[in-house]
Order: C-alpha cells, then structure tokens, then sequence
C-alpha cells in the first residue's frame, strides 16, 4: 500500500514536470522564434543582436558559477520557481516600457533566466527517475509544444488585438505560461541535494564520457546556433519569405519531425547510435558545403531545414545516454558545468553569426563545418565510452574501432 502511494505521487510530480516542459515549449514558440524580428523592428541591429545575445550568455555562464551551490542547498524547484517569477516580471515590463536601451537589457535578461531555467529542469526531472526514452520525449515534447507556439505567433502576426500588436498579445499569453508553469511546480518535491564530496569536477570527470560530453556540447550549441539562431531573419529578410508563412510553414514541417522524434525516443535503445551520428555529421558537412559555396536561396533554405529536422533527433539518439551516465546526485553539478560552456558556445555562435549574416548569411554554413567535424570527433568518442547503454543497439554487439 505504501509503495503504491508513492509510485502514485512521483507519477503526479513526473507529469507536472512534464507539463511544464510543454508549457515552455510554447512560450519558446511564441515569442523567441520571432524575437529578434521584433527587436529588428525596434531598431537593433543584426550585428547588434548577436553581441548582446553574446554576453546575456557569458552572464548565465558567470551566473552559473556563482549561485550553482545556492540552488543546490536550496532546492531546485525552488530555483525553478524564482527564475519564472523573474521571467515573468520581466514580460511584464516589455509591454509597459518600449524604450530602446531599455529593450537591450530586458533582452539579456530574458535570455539569461531562459537558459537557467532549462538547465535546472533536467536535473529536476532526474531526481525523480534517468531514463534514454524519457530524456529524449522530454525534449521532443519541448520542441513539439514550441512549433504549435510558433504557429499560433504566425497567425498573430500583423493583427492589433484591443490596441495590442501581435508580438504584445504572445508576451501576455507567455506570462500566463509562466505563472502556471510556478504554480504547477509546487506539485513537485524540493529536495536539496548534499553532497560530502569537496571536489566535484574531479569526481564527475572520472566518468569516461564526461569530458568529451561537455566538449561536445559546446561545439554543438557554436555549430548549431551559428546557424539556427537567427534561422527566422535569414528567411525573412535574406530569402524573402513573409514572416506569417515562414513561421507557421516551418512549424508544421517541424511538428511533423517532432512526432517522428519523440517515436525514435521509444526506440532509441535498439538504434545504432554511433552510425546514426556518424552518419548526420557526414550527411550535413555534405549540404552546407553545397550551400555555403553555391550561394544559392533554394540550398540555403535546405541547409537550415535538414540541420533544424536532425536536431530533433539527436537528444535521444546522442544527448540522453550521455546525460544518464552521470549519477543522479551529480546531474545538477554536471548540468551547471555543460551549460557554461554550452552557453559560451552559444553565445560565440551568435556573435559571429551576427556579423556574417550582416556582411554574407551564407558564410554560416562554411564556417560552422569546421565545428560539426570536431563534434563528429568528441560525439563518438564519448558514446564509445558508454557503459549503462550500448552506442551499438542492444541488438548489435560492440565493437572496438
């Protein structure tokens, strides 16, 4: 009786988790799809954008240093909880104050606590239960409920509502997100975590296929950023599609991923995970090469789309085994240092993009192959070093190459 009792509630507090990672989902969809379109039109620049995105995330990164033992003495849904808060306030000052200095700072602020929110959730849901399918569904279902956002935004797009334009009506709906995001976040247990061990980083990095992860992840936000994270301004304004459609077109395609996605997330454990890499790295170098030196709109269009569709596939095929060789009690610990580099990455990834896309958009593809070889690198090495999963399928036997 009592066993059932407690199955019961870490099901209730799993699928509030759950919810709110699709409730996130939705506000990405919403509003940071056609962020920086909005603050284009406020006056920014492409060049611009890309510094302040730099250094909102070299902040996170600082960020995350400083206060990583703070959340984990106080809980990480507490954490969760304020960083919404945070957020939420902060949606709330962009529909009272259209100044553009001010905008900037709202901008890094925004991204800033962003980020710091999907970093903790991992680590949340990990308390509960490490699973490769649910680590993969949970992202899918993340990415799922961001298209379905983009497509609602896509519709807004151009409409005034009562006096509000369509970007104001996507803040109001995200802030509503938000607050039922706190408010579903109390369901979840606030452990905190205590840890007697006085050197953490060494500990997580006798783990074979901790070091190469975090190299990985941070050459795979620079490539993948650089050039997915002005994706919506190259094909509004390079390629000249109209911001409605190009929203809702690549959503749908993108939800179609999304399903096939979160099926692979099922499976993930019978595929061959190391071919299947090997074989996206390979297949990518070849479409943005053709793209990056034919400068040509319609292979341009298809880089974008084919690096953005394999996204979808890589958390449960790479990211999810290598985040479940971490020990639960180290995964907030490892999820702070991956994201500071990560965030490093990313945030390189949209200065550079930044400047190429204001002198050439098509450089992007050239200079993020470099990038995708040394992830092809690392990616491999680390799945090689496995031990709870097998890289090979549970079908295959291992192979030494």
């Amino acid at each position: 009786m009592m066993y059932e009792k407690i199955m019961v509630e870490l099901k209730k507090q799993y699928l509030s988790i759950y919810m709110v990672y699709i409730l996130l989902g939705l506000s990405l969809g919403l509003w940071e799809v056609f962020k920086p379109i909005w603050l284009i039109e406020k006056g920014l620049t492409i060049e611009s954008l890309g510094i302040i995105f730099f250094i909102a995330l070299i902040i996170a990164a600082f960020i995350s240093i400083l206060i990583g033992n703070k959340v984990i003495k106080n809980g990480i849904r507490i954490s969760v909880q304020i960083a919404l808060i945070i957020r939420l306030i902060n949606f709330v000052s962009m529909l009272l104050i259209s100044n553009k200095y001010i905008i900037i700072f709202q901008s890094c602020i925004d991204l800033l606590v962003d980020t710091l929110i999907i970093q903790w959730m991992y680590p949340l849901l990990a308390q509960i239960k490490i699973n490769n399918v649910f680590f993969g569904l949970k992202d899918n279902l993340y990415d799922l409920a961001s298209n379905i956002g983009t497509i609602v935004a896509g519709i807004f797009i151009g409409i005034v509502l009562y006096n509000f334009t369509s970007y104001q009506i996507c803040i109001i709906i995200c802030i509503f997100l938000f607050l039922i995001c706190f408010l579903l976040l109390f369901k979840v247990k606030n452990e905190r975590i205590v840890l007697n061990e006085s050197n953490i980083m060494k500990k997580i990095l006798k783990i074979d296929s901790a070091k190469d992860y975090i190299k990985y992840s941070c050459s795979r936000r620079l490539q993948l950023f650089l050039i997915l994270g002005f994706f919506m301004v190259i094909l509004t304004d390079n390629l000249g599609i109209d911001k409605s459609v190009a929203g809702i077109f690549w959503a749908v395609l993108q939800i179609f991923c999304n399903c096939l996605g979160i099926l692979v997330s099922f499976k993930s454990d019978k595929i061959n995970r190391i071919k299947f890499f090997k074989w996206a790295n390979i297949s990518s170098i070849f479409i943005l090469l053709i793209a990056g030196l034919t400068r040509n709109t319609i292979f341009s269009f298809i880089a974008i789309l084919w690096i953005d569709i394999l996204s979808d596939f890589y958390s449960p095929i790479i990211d999810a085994p290598l985040t479940n060789e971490i020990p639960k009690h180290l995964q907030l610990h490892f999820a702070n240092y991956k994201h500071i580099l990560s965030y490093i990455g990313r945030g390189i990834a949209y200065m550079i993009a930044g400047y190429l896309i204001g002198t050439n958009y098509t450089l992007i593809f050239l200079v993020s192959i470099p990038f995708l070889i040394y992830q092809n690198h690392v990616g491999v090495r680390a799945l090689k070093s496995c031990k709870h999963t097998n890289p090979y399928g549970v079908n295959n036997q291992q192979v030494t190459n």
